[in-house]
């Protein structure tokens, strides 16, 4: 019997990325060659589309969409498929900030075709697997979500958003968004063995952004490992990031 070996990375926000955080989930890809490879939602922070800058000019300079594009392109994605074995099995989440898009052609439909980072950087193309904002996407017995549907202004869920997970799934589920990770158990009381989970991932962004106006937070940087039984069942390992380091079976990745 073997496990698949899944990595899930979510809420990059490029360009506000934590580029050690980036640099120990690369090590980790050359290492593990996993199965399943996963991006679970906000990759791109695209404050240059926000509905939040819309009077700030300054987050919206000259051809800064597309600088984020190419920028992804070149920083993350490239880099990252020459790292992936050739079966890997490649999953895209849209986020709530990339949502965005679809946000501002409602607002200008002539843009409609012009815009779009799936089809800019031609994801299905390169054997990803697009999953649309609000869907699920299963590794084994656990759902993979982006999570905003978690909460409500912003990213400013209550205070057990994992909790909040597994009622609303009424499943295990790994999800983002919050960027604070945490995991909570549920169980039936009338069906001891049938157990579920709800995971928050940490996050491979900055976790101090110039816009919190270094307000306090429970950001950690990290990622994620999830093993894969032959019947679905999974072990799920948060990797957290500190001092530009991370850590798994005794292998240290990272900043030496």
């Amino acid at each position: 019997m073997k496990t698949k070996q899944a990595i899930a990375v979510y809420d990059l926000h490029y360009p506000k990325i934590h580029k050690p955080t980036v640099k120990c989930f690369m090590e980790m890809v050359d290492d593990v060659q996993p199965e399943i490879f996963l991006f679970g939602g906000d990759q791109f922070h695209f404050d240059c589309i926000s509905h939040h800058t819309k009077q700030t000019p300054i987050f919206r300079t000259r051809r800064s969409y597309m600088n984020d594009i190419e920028g992804f392109e070149k920083d993350i994605l490239t880099p990252l498929e020459k790292r992936l074995p050739d079966n890997c099995e490649k999953i895209w989440i849209i986020g709530n900030h990339e949502d965005w898009e679809q946000d501002l052609i409602n607002e200008q439909p002539e843009l409609e075709d012009a815009i779009g980072h799936v089809k800019l950087l031609d994801l299905e193309g390169h054997g990803w697997t697009v999953v649309p904002l609000g869907h699920a996407y299963r590794i084994g017995k656990l759902y993979c979500v982006h999570g905003e549907v978690l909460s409500g202004v912003g990213n400013q869920a209550g205070m057990y958003p994992s909790r909040k997970a597994v009622e609303l799934y009424a499943g295990s589920v790994l999800a983002g968004h919050t960027h604070a990770p945490q995991t909570f158990t549920k169980v039936s009381p009338v069906e001891q063995t049938n157990k579920w989970q709800g995971h928050i991932s940490p996050i491979a962004g900055n976790v101090n952004p110039e816009y919190l106006r270094n307000r306090p937070t429970a950001w950690l940087n990290g990622f994620n490992r999830i093993e894969v039984f032959p019947n679905g069942n999974y072990n799920y390992y948060p990797i957290i990031v500190n001092a530009g380091t991370c850590s798994f079976g005794g292998k240290i990745y990272g900043e030496k």
